[in-house]
């Protein structure tokens, strides 16, 4: 079970966000809760070594490779939502326990909405490329929403994009940012990712309840 930080605050209402305030807040909470994410992801490397061990066994049968690759595909969107499931319960407070990263309730309209913001942003990149990246930027929140709200694909879509207004250039950065504390980590002996990694999804998600209190304020 992990504990709950005592030096991390909710986020407040301000308009737009600070990369500093988020990056401060994801490394404090990342780094009071280390030995959970350390076990967390230590899970879901042990489901991905089993399924790469059931593919090997499996390589010179195609319909059972299909079969597996199926299985794959479905284990991998619910982690998808557990991580993000996960990371919505540390950021507002609330009691965080492992079986929390199979939440499986809202796979399908997760990967519906999956599909649609995919689209749209090869859609955007064919379009010179810059649509397609601030489509990336501006609809990075509909999955959370979807988990988080249990929203419907599209209602998702307009929300993420209604609540990023503003904070294209703000968002872009952070991204930036974030990646590069992640290559920072990984040349700490790779080891520094088990820390970058929660740091970089717990700021996300601090930044997504930033941006929906002030869509919600506005």
């Amino acid at each position: 079970m992990a504990k709950k930080s005592v030096k991390s605050k909710q986020p407040v209402v301000n308009k737009g966000f600070s990369k500093k305030e988020a990056v401060s807040f994801g490394f404090e909470l990342a780094k009071e809760n280390l030995f959970f994410f350390i076990v967390l992801f230590s899970i879901i490397l042990g489901i991905a070594a089993f399924m790469g061990a059931l593919r090997l066994s499996a390589a010179h049968a195609p319909f059972v490779t299909f079969v597996i690759w199926l299985v794959q595909t479905a284990i991998d969107l619910v982690i998808g939502i557990g991580l993000i499931h996960i990371t919505l319960k540390f950021v507002d407070m609330k009691k965080t326990v492992y079986k929390d990263l199979f939440y499986y309730k809202p796979i399908v309209n997760y990967f519906l909405a999956s599909i649609l913001t995919g689209l749209i942003v090869i859609g955007g990149l064919f379009l010179l490329i810059v649509p397609g990246i601030i489509f990336g930027i501006r609809l990075k929140y509909a999955c959370y929403l979807i988990i988080d709200k249990n929203f419907k694909p599209m209602e998702a879509i307009k929300v993420s994009w209604k609540m990023t207004k503003g904070n294209t250039w703000n968002l872009f950065f952070f991204g930036i940012l974030l990646g590069l504390i992640n290559i920072l980590g990984f040349l700490c002996l790779i080891v520094g990712l088990f820390i970058t990694v929660p740091l970089t999804m717990l700021a996300t998600t601090f930044v997504y309840r930033r941006l929906l209190l002030q869509s919600k304020a506005a």
